[in-house]
């Protein structure tokens, strides 16, 4: 395993007038993308995300998607009264977001293009490192199930290295510019976590001698950096896990999936058909060497009454419906073993540095009070390591960290100051 530079360091100044003449493209960032810096010390983030372009405050918390209105002109979408985004290269400007216009500072956030080797795969990678100097620590960022370009990760690099952390995202196998395959029934999380590793061993190497290296993983990311503490505890520093981390894989999909069918007007007995269901696919037995015939008979029974179900639709058969039912069988064996099998239990004990899980409250994908359970009871196993793990479940709280969108500006994503004032505080509390 290890790492070739494959593009050099870049400088990512807001202001550039090269930006500035740069038309508007389909599917990429704003020309005035970057960091920015408000009149009262506030830090903006402009940038693309896996859907679309957006921009993020930071001092108010608000995340709002970006369309383009007209030459230098960018909507801040669901905010009323309208809020624009006015590019004068190298003047940023914003109206509507506060009571006055806000003419916006850029801020350098020092970039460099990596590649790195994961076993035979390779791993498009972006190292941010902060401007003004050696970061105090370094975290590498672990991606949520089925978003795994780097895209996917935004806001959060350029956050961290305002706390004066390096920051390492990559393409997850399979995804972007990265090799490999992404499909659960190829890899799972002990090899995404031995990508983690990989990564994070760059880290040290590379700008973090003398600091602590961590993980910070986001829903099933979170899974996966536990995994890779426990491989491999000397090479993790600490972990922030949001939003997932505790117990079963397997319980959160339930759980995922429950909710879609609320979302989709279910009735109450066909919530309880559907949990039905879903205990016997993620029934342990079922996927054994020695109960193949069994497993057989019942996937295929099973099958065929939930394709007459209106509940169908939420679970995750639907792209498999023409497969004959052996080959779904060895599929669904596949991902339990690679994925939905795994728990933390164990692997929490063996993690050795500080951990903060930061959990939602009205999450609808992780079930929220069920893996704060796990996570406490996990790392209190954990031998000569009291008082240095943070559970927390942040009140009102989505996700992916939000509250609820508000009827006046709908569209308009308010992460919760505590999630943010929580993260910033524990990590400035990191010794060296």
């Amino acid at each position: 395993m290890g790492v070739s530079v494959v593009v050099g360091l870049g400088l990512l100044l807001s202001g550039s007038m090269a930006l500035a003449a740069s038309p508007v493209v389909a599917d990429a960032p704003p020309p005035f993308a970057g960091a920015w810096r408000r009149p009262d010390g506030g830090l903006v983030r402009v940038g693309r995300d896996a859907s679309s372009a957006f921009l993020m405050d930071f001092a108010s918390r608000r995340r709002w998607r970006l369309e383009p209105r007209g030459e230098g002109l960018w909507s801040l979408e669901g905010s009323r009264p309208a809020a624009l985004a006015v590019w004068r290269a190298p003047t940023l400007t914003l109206s509507g977001v506060a009571a006055g216009a806000l003419v916006l500072e850029p801020v350098p956030v020092r970039t460099e293009e990596l590649s790195l080797r994961s076993g035979d795969v390779t791993l498009s990678a972006t190292l941010w490192l902060p401007a003004g100097g050696p970061p105090r620590h370094a975290v590498v960022l672990l991606h949520e199930a089925g978003q795994g370009t780097r895209e996917s990760l935004e806001p959060y690099p350029t956050f961290l290295v305002e706390q004066g952390l390096a920051v390492l995202t990559f393409d997850a196998r399979g995804t972007g510019r990265s090799t490999g395959d992404s499909q659960p029934w190829e890899s799972g999380v002990r090899e995404r976590a031995v990508d983690g590793l990989v990564a994070a061993r760059l880290l040290r190497q590379r700008v973090a001698p003398g600091g602590a290296v961590g993980l910070m993983g986001f829903g099933q990311g979170a899974w996966t950096a536990v995994s890779a503490a426990a491989q491999s505890p000397e090479d993790v520093g600490f972990l922030v896990l949001v939003s997932g981390g505790g117990g079963a894989v397997w319980k959160q999909e339930q759980h995922r999936m429950r909710n879609e069918g609320r979302r989709r007007g279910l009735t109450g007995p066909e919530l309880v058909d559907l949990t039905e269901f879903l205990d016997v696919l993620y029934d342990a037995r079922l996927y054994t060497d020695e109960g193949a015939a069994r497993a057989l008979k019942t996937l295929d029974f099973q099958l065929q009454r939930a394709k007459r179900k209106r509940w169908y639709a939420v679970t995750a058969m639907p792209p498999f419906k023409g497969l004959p039912v052996a080959r779904f069988l060895d599929v669904q064996r596949k991902m339990w073993r690679n994925v939905l099998s795994y728990d933390a239990a164990e692997d929490l004990r063996r993690v050795r540095g500080p951990v903060l899980a930061l959990l939602g409250e009205r999450d609808e994908t992780t079930p929220a009070s069920l893996t704060a359970r796990a996570l406490n009871r996990g790392l209190k196993l954990r031998p000569g390591a009291p008082g240095r793990a943070l559970v927390k479940v942040i009140a009102r709280a989505d996700h992916w960290l939000a509250e609820p969108a508000r009827e006046d500006q709908p569209g308009v994503e308010v992460v919760t100051s505590d999630a943010l004032d929580t993260l910033s505080a524990w990590l400035r509390a990191l010794e060296r």
